[in-house]
């Protein structure tokens, strides 16, 4: 059975990738280039390229207590190598952390409107993914600063203005305020510059590598083995002891 693939080539001694030669592109793009060009097939212009930085920049950290720092550091904590803690942190994003992006995109980029996406999710019991945050009540700064560089670049577009539509159909049908938090702007913006909704997770996962490798490198370098919860950290809940 033969491989088929769009996305690399040998030939001539020479690396292509999607169609271009990797040393020549080594010269003049960055890695965020090199990011849009596998994941979207063609290079992006400047403001492409502006824009998915100001995602990739605000996703790399939210500090140690979240669990793709808290769980690599665990990980790392009982003796294992950088590659295997960095697994455990992308295996713990998941639909509650980061992965929140993949299924909003997927509701940006339904056809259906927005009172008909917030009845329907409300009718099943569902929770809106994107919306509202543990620490941001209020409003997430990530997502103003996404918003705000997306009007300045020109990608304030129709998936953007459906998400900010989502927001006040949630505010009405709930008496709530769930302001959209950085995974409902990233999802609204990269559906404006044509990503796939499948590819939200991986979208979070690269912005978020560095800070998971920087937390793995301080827990080796500067914690001593291992991680486990103080008696005090546990609440026991079971049968009367007897």
């Amino acid at each position: 059975m033969k491989w088929q693939t769009r996305i690399s080539v040998h030939k001539n001694g020479k690396l292509y990738v999607r169609g271009k030669d990797i040393v020549k592109l080594a010269s003049k793009s960055s890695f965020s280039d090199l990011v849009f060009l596998m994941l979207r097939g063609s290079l992006p212009s400047k403001k492409e390229r502006a824009m998915l930085d100001v995602m990739l920049v605000l996703s790399v950290e939210h500090g140690v207590n979240v669990p793709s720092a808290f769980v690599p550091r665990t990980v790392s904590s009982t003796g294992n190598s950088v590659n295997a803690s960095l697994a455990a942190g992308i295996l713990a994003v998941g639909d509650w952390h980061g992965g929140a992006i993949e299924s909003a995109a997927k509701l940006c980029q339904t056809k259906k409107n927005t009172k008909d996406l917030v009845q329907e999710m409300l009718r099943e019991g569902k929770h809106m993914p994107g919306y509202g945050h543990k620490i941001y009540k209020d409003k997430d700064p990530r997502s103003e600063m996404i918003f705000k560089k997306a009007k300045q670049l020109g990608f304030s577009g129709a998936y953007v203005t459906k998400a900010k539509d989502v927001e006040r159909e949630l505010k009405h049908a709930t008496k709530k305020h769930l302001p959209i938090n950085i995974d409902g702007a990233i999802a609204a913006v990269v559906s404006g510059l044509g990503f796939d909704w499948r590819l939200g997770k991986a979208i979070f996962a690269l912005g978020r590598f560095p800070g998971m490798i920087a937390h793995i490198y301080e827990e080796m370098v500067h914690e001593k083995p291992y991680r486990r919860l103080d008696d005090d950290d546990v609440q026991y809940i079971g049968p009367t002891i007897r």
